[in-house]
């Protein structure tokens, strides 16, 4: 507490000596015009000044203007819709300027005669070295696509969903998975959101871009991710806007989702509102081995086409943030207010075996935040930030009928007609639950930045997260009930980072080093042969560091290399650690943390231009070293719960490519393939017995998938300025086996090979304003299973209607 008053102390201060500072200077104004070549204005391009966040937009006649500027040098950054940014100085010390940006056929602008490159964000973080796939959601937002399926057509990014909207989402990224994986929203872990405001409800629409680190983590984002992570970028506009989409489909699915902006020039008063609804029955058409029913009078097996019957899925929630930004004391001070709210039937396990017909489950999050930054606080070149949330979780789980159910959706009777009951426990998942579990989340993060030489940094980030869960179930015996204790899971991670540019910055260079502290506490019942119940209490920390280095150079400017290597640590999470009892996941309080030791070489090329035609190319090389690797258990025949394990030691190599091709910017290709071979590398146990599946490859984990997306534009199609666009996705995954395969000689359980086709239109009208989209979605209606044969919808065909305002 003592250091929040301290930092609230400086912030105060400095913005107070800003403030003087400002008044006492004359301000400057940057004003011009942006056109193309042939004299046409670019319309609505981003004018944005990096050293204070101030921004505007081109007007009809290509024209802006930004005002109240302090004297001083400013990097002008300039963003044309659709295409790629460039950088110019603007030197405000003396007058204000006028700039004159005319664009080129080649995507090239000029500038009193000087022609400036463009470089794409994507570009710009891959100089830092860093392995990173960039995905812009602008032109897919207004297509019947969730965040999740975009990102499944990247490169090395696998989505493994266990059933279908709204289910669980688990990323693999070059072979590794779970919270190995860590997903961020502008930099802060998602899961302080709660589940409804996760990447599967998030409309892309609200997403400005997707940053997919691979491997190596930036001290940035201060997190323990093992296999990488992907942070979610928000809009953020300066500027006054109103979007709202509404998306109908199969499986009586409904999605609407609204976000709206206000922004106040001369105050800098900025507000945001979004929200999103989103509910389907998810009555999709399942079959397979783990598809049947049993007579019960013969006890004969028919293996059936069943329709899910008790899996719906409702989930709604709001997002408001008001504040200020393009001040002198704070570039952006924001409050935000989140409230998020899901409803959902359970159908079956963690296989497909058991069905359930009762079993539910509700959660609602509610959280509050604040943002603050400041570039040149107290001094020039040092930047601030930090974030701070809290959230509340109530998660319920309800279980209180015992009796089975099969896939039609029947009752299962015995000989005399009376339901047969899964247990004596009163419930289908065990005893009898009406389970309230009371969550509370607590993290800060907050960043320092200090340029102490022009090109050279030095940056500390600090992150922490206290997590607590009480539970209560009026089902439990009173004195069992009592004996419930909260859990307590706390974790703080510092990082230290070095970076620098040579050679008039073709080389970039970033070393890092970060510590990571974890402690749990509970207290835990245990019941002996004598039905006589203990506690046990479990009180646990963990201190473990790790370091890195990334490098990227500039051989030319359309070849770049880059490499990175990490020693990452990544602790285990609550899921892991505390289970989850909605979703049968029984707690692993002796889990180790993982650790790999993570490498990439990779290189980019492009954009090369020849007449019409524009071509672009990535390549990354990666291996992972992983010990003490954290993965899901094998469920038990009998409850259908499972929990997490150790792996001891798993070694991943591979490669991604991807390649875009782009024809008279009316054509687009994008193709990337994916290979990894992640095998278990322990050869010994504890007795010095060889493990049968030494050098197997890793159970129920695909290891070669590749997708090509295609799409051409027709413009001006029955009307001046209305557009046509064709669209078609095409994404496959090689057969894997779902257990060891080197177990069982033959009839091997695997997860088949997938081909998914999916197709695409949209007709936008009305200057943009109205988009209609028609997408039909896997329309060979194949069998599509995920994890453990966890099977996903079939054809599935969506209308969306997205409609801009302002």
């Amino acid at each position: 507490m003592k250091r929040l008053f301290f930092l609230l102390f400086l912030v105060s201060a400095g913005a107070q000596e800003a403030l003087a500072q400002d008044e006492s200077a004359p301000l400057k104004q940057l004003s011009g015009e942006v056109a193309f070549k042939d004299g046409n204005p670019v319309v609505s391009a981003l004018i944005y000044i990096k050293e204070n966040g101030k921004s505007a937009y081109t007007g009809e006649k290509g024209e802006f203007i930004l005002e109240n500027l302090k004297p001083a040098i400013y990097n002008v950054i300039i963003q044309p819709f659709g295409k790629d940014e460039i950088k110019i100085t603007s030197d405000l010390r003396y007058s204000s300027d006028v700039l004159q940006i005319q664009l080129q056929e080649e995507e090239d602008f000029a500038l009193e005669d000087v022609i400036i490159k463009s470089k794409s964000k994507g570009r710009l973080t891959k100089e830092k070295g860093y392995s990173v796939e960039v995905v812009s959601t602008k032109e897919l937002a207004i297509q019947s696509l969730g965040a999740t399926e975009i990102l499944d057509r990247s490169a090395g990014v696998k989505i493994r969903q266990s059933a279908g909207l709204g289910s669980d989402i688990n990323f693999n990224l070059n072979g590794l998975s779970g919270n190995s994986v860590r997903v961020f929203i502008d930099g802060i872990p998602i899961r302080n959101y709660g589940k409804a405001f996760s990447l599967s409800s998030i409309p892309p629409s609200m997403i400005e871009r997707i940053e997919v680190y691979k491997g190596v983590l930036p001290g940035d984002l201060t997190e323990d991710a093992l296999g990488g992570g992907i942070n979610v970028i928000l809009k953020k506009e300066n500027k006054n806007s109103l979007t709202a989409a509404y998306t109908f489909g199969s499986f009586n699915t409904h999605q609407a989702d609204v976000q709206g902006n206000y922004y106040h020039e001369k105050t800098g008063i900025n507000t945001q509102l979004s929200a999103f609804y989103t509910y389907t029955d998810n009555n999709y058409d399942v079959s397979g081995d783990n598809v049947y029913v049993v007579n019960p009078q013969t006890g004969k097996v028919k293996y059936v086409t069943a329709e899910r019957f008790h899996d719906s899925f409702e989930s709604k929630g709001i997002k408001a943030d008001i504040g200020v930004r393009d001040k002198s004391w704070a570039d952006e001070l924001t409050l935000g207010l989140l409230y998020s709210d899901i409803k959902n039937d359970i159908q079956t396990g963690a296989t497909m075996d058991v069905v359930y017909g009762n079993r539910r489950s509700e959660r609602d999050t509610r959280m509050i935040n604040l943002r603050y930054s400041k570039e040149d606080l107290f001094t020039k070149g040092l930047t601030a930030n930090t974030f701070t949330s809290y959230s509340q979780t109530n998660r319920k789980v309800i279980d209180t009928v015992p009796v089975m159910y099969n896939w039609y959706g029947e009752i299962i009777r015995d000989q005399n007609g009376n339901p047969v009951n899964w247990n004596n426990s009163g419930g289908e998942a065990g005893r009898s639950t009406l389970a309230n579990n009371n969550e509370k989340n607590l993290a800060n993060r907050t960043g320092l930045s200090y340029e102490f030489v022009e090109n050279h940094y030095l940056k500390t980030n600090f992150f922490y997260n206290q997590f607590t869960r009480d539970v209560d179930d009026p089902e439990l015996p009173k004195a069992e009930n009592e004996l419930l204790d909260t859990r307590f899971l706390s974790k703080s991670i510092w990082s230290f980072t070095y970076e620098a540019a040579f050679f008039d910055e073709k080389l970039t260079t970033t070393a890092f080093f970060k510590n990571y502290q974890q402690k749990v506490e509970l207290t835990d019942l245990k019941k002996n042969n004598n039905n006589i119940i203990t506690e046990i209490n479990y009180d646990k920390s963990i201190n473990n560091n790790g370091y890195g280095l990334a490098l990227s150079y500039e051989i030319t400017p359309k070849i770049l290399l880059m490499s990175s290597a990490e020693k990452a640590i990544r602790m285990p999470g609550t899921f892991e650690l505390l289970g989850n009892t909605s979703e049968n996941v029984l707690p692993t309080y002796d889990l180790k943390p993982e650790k790999s030791n993570n490498v990439n070489l990779g290189a980019s090329f492009g954009p090369f231009v020849y007449k019409k035609h524009r071509l672009k190319a990535d390549v990354n090389f990666f291996l992972r070293d992983i010990s003490d690797m954290i993965v899901r258990g094998i469920s038990s025949n009998i409850t259908d719960k499972y929990g997490f394990e150790n792996l001891g030691k798993v070694r991943s190599t591979g490669v991604d490519v991807e390649l875009n091709y782009n024809y008279n910017k009316r054509f687009n290709l994008t193709a990337n393939f994916s290979n990894f071979n992640a095998r278990y590398n322990l050869q010994y146990d504890d007795y010095i017995s060889e493990y049968v599946y030494y050098k197997d490859r890793l159970r129920n984990a695909p290891y070669l998938t590749l997708n090509t997306y295609a799409e051409y534009k027709f413009p001006n199609v029955l009307k001046e300025g209305n557009d046509l666009n064709l669209n078609y996705n095409f994404g496959y995954t090689h057969e894997f086996f779902r257990n060891w395969e080197s177990l069982a000689s033959k009839g091997k359980a695997y997860i088949p090979t997938q081909a998914i086709h999916s197709i695409g239109l949209n007709y936008s009208m009305m200057n943009q304003k109205l988009t209609i989209g028609v997408n039909a979605k896997n329309i060979t209606d194949q069998q599509v299973f995920d994890n453990w044969a966890l099977q996903k919808p079939g054809r599935a065909f969506y209308l969306k209607l997205t409609y801009k305002a302002i």
